[in-house]
């Protein structure tokens, strides 16, 4: 868990006064007030715990986000400069940080991010039993399942659980997941730390089209799981694995299905009947898991 790596106030204060299964997000700003998401709810976080107050806030600098970032990469940035370059840094237990500061670039190629300002720091949960709302329903249509939200709704907690089930169910399914961001299983040192299932094996920090090509020629998994597909090549490499006949179950960031089916990408690989269900998370995940359901033609259905 990420205390080991936080500006010592801020790692005081919530060992003493919050609890790691309510925690999401810790934001540190330079010269600015910590800010945490506890409980599905955004507060500013004191030495007595949180508080409405920025005033009362623990303030953290710009050296405490250099600290941080320094203790995150165990003190080897460059090891880590590939990710840095995308915005992020992942660390083996699924702790994933946010990264922003200055862009350094040289003749438009992204080289490296300088005088970090800020950091925030992802931290990743486990439900058992999630996904169980929509299992069999999953199972019904062939595995090929979208889940959907905007970002922080639960979609890798989701993508998690369906793992685990189908991997674990009667009858258990081999099932390999594409982790891209190693945010899924959580995998340190290639073994996952979360709870992904007896049947399931892991692929981490690979481009998807590599992952999907060794799965396909060499694991022969019954499902694919996956994190956000963006381009048109996620897409391209899910159609071949579809066409393979390997379920594929992914996630997307859309606010919901209009927004969803208004990206270009997605409106073609709704004409194409590529996926057999999009599952749109509420926002408020702890309560109504499932906003709304679509199927292939994407109209609403039931669950």
């Amino acid at each position: 868990m990420p205390e080991n790596i936080l500006p010592r106030a801020v790692s005081l204060a919530i060992g003493e006064y919050l609890s790691m299964s309510r925690l999401y997000e810790i934001r540190l700003r330079a010269e600015r007030p910590v800010c945490v998401n506890y409980g599905n709810r955004y507060a500013f976080l004191s030495s007595q715990g949180l508080t409405d107050q920025p005033s009362e806030a623990i303030t953290v600098g710009r050296a405490d986000i250099s600290r941080t970032i320094l203790s995150a990469t165990e003190h080897s940035i460059y090891a880590y400069n590939d990710d840095i370059k995308k915005g992020f840094i992942s660390l083996p237990s699924g702790v994933r940080l946010g990264v922003c500061g200055e862009i350094v670039s040289e003749n438009g190629r992204l080289l490296t991010v300088k005088n970090y300002s800020s950091v925030n720091i992802r931290i990743p949960h486990e439900i058992i039993g999630c996904a169980s709302c929509i299992m069999s329903d999953i199972v019904a249509h062939g595995c090929r399942a979208m889940i959907i939200s905007a970002p922080g709704a639960g979609k890798t907690t989701m993508l998690r659980d369906i793992a685990r089930a189908l991997s674990d169910g009667s009858p258990g399914r081999s099932v390999l997941i594409a982790d891209e961001r190693r945010e899924i299983a959580c995998a340190s040192s290639g073994v996952p730390t979360m709870n992904v299932g007896l049947r399931t094996d892991v692929i981490t920090d690979g481009t998807k089209a590599h992952t999907f090509e060794c799965a396909i020629r060499a694991m022969r998994p019954d499902v694919i799981v996956t994190d956000e597909l963006f381009g048109r090549d996620d897409v391209a490499i899910v159609r071949e694995a579809i066409g393979c006949g390997i379920g594929v179950i992914a996630s997307a960031h859309a606010a919901d299905a209009r927004s969803f089916e208004k990206r270009e990408i997605f409106a073609d690989m709704i004409k194409e009947r590529l996926f057999e269900r999009y599952y749109f998370l509420s926002p408020d995940f702890g309560r109504r898991r499932i906003a709304e359901a679509r199927d292939a033609e994407f109209s609403v259905c039931d669950v």
